[in-house]
């Protein structure tokens, strides 16, 4: 085809086939150079001579394409590459076999799962730190009330007295805060799980409609004749 193109006469052209066939089995093993050699020897023999513009252009083409891939020529001329074979065979594994849609989980309330958990999580995380914080103010509250008592002298009863019941105070104080706030994450928490179900509920009453309209059977009515 390369040599239909250079524009070489059809005879020249079956001459070209030929050479480069016979090329194969002579390349074998050899440099370069010696490939030259015998690729110019070979061109030489074509009738009538070629031109030396055609004979540059096929030496051209044969050093480029030929020799570089001569085994791969050999293989498609003769079926014989030279070249031992390794064939191993490797296991093709499919995919699993879906399980079926009844023992699915629906997109959506996975998806609602997730965020009930994500929140279930942050919210025990924040009433632990709740009382982490609510311990500490206990404590600082008590070392308060022990710093203001007199370190000499007597204290009388009446003072005694007042302060407890300001420590007590501010401890309860202090205690219902933090119940109210703890009360507050657990309401919300319990606020998503109904708001979830409702919405799974009545997703799937959309899905899957049930007709409450009784289905009404007609009978036939006999008037009697007196």
């Amino acid at each position: 085809m390369y040599a239909i193109k250079r524009g070489l006469p059809w005879s020249t052209v079956g001459q070209v086939a030929c050479v480069t066939k016979d090329l194969l089995p002579k390349l074998v093993g050899l440099k370069t150079s010696d490939a030259v050699h015998v690729i110019r020897d070979q061109l030489s023999q074509i009738e009538p001579r070629l031109s030396s513009g055609h004979h540059a252009v096929l030496m051209d083409f044969i050093l480029k394409t030929y020799v570089p891939h001569q085994r791969l020529y050999q293989a498609f001329l003769n079926g014989d590459t030279g070249v031992r074979h390794i064939r191993s065979e490797l296991e093709v594994e499919g995919p699993p076999h879906p399980p079926p849609l009844c023992e699915g989980t629906d997109a959506v309330e996975l998806e609602q799962q997730q965020v009930l958990e994500e929140t279930r999580s942050k919210t025990e995380a924040d009433i632990m730190k709740l009382k982490v914080k609510t311990e500490a103010q206990m404590m600082a509250k008590l070392q308060a009330s022990l710093n203001d008592l007199p370190r000499e002298g007597n204290i009388c009863r009446l003072e005694v007295e007042k302060l407890l019941h300001n420590f007590l105070q501010s401890q309860g104080q202090i205690m219902m805060e933090s119940l109210m706030e703890e009360a507050s994450l657990t309401d919300s928490l319990l606020n998503l799980k109904l708001r979830q179900k409702s919405q799974l509920t009545e997703r799937h009453l959309t899905n899957d409609p049930v007709s409450t309209k009784q289905h009404c059977v007609p009978t036939s009515t006999k008037k009697k004749f007196v």
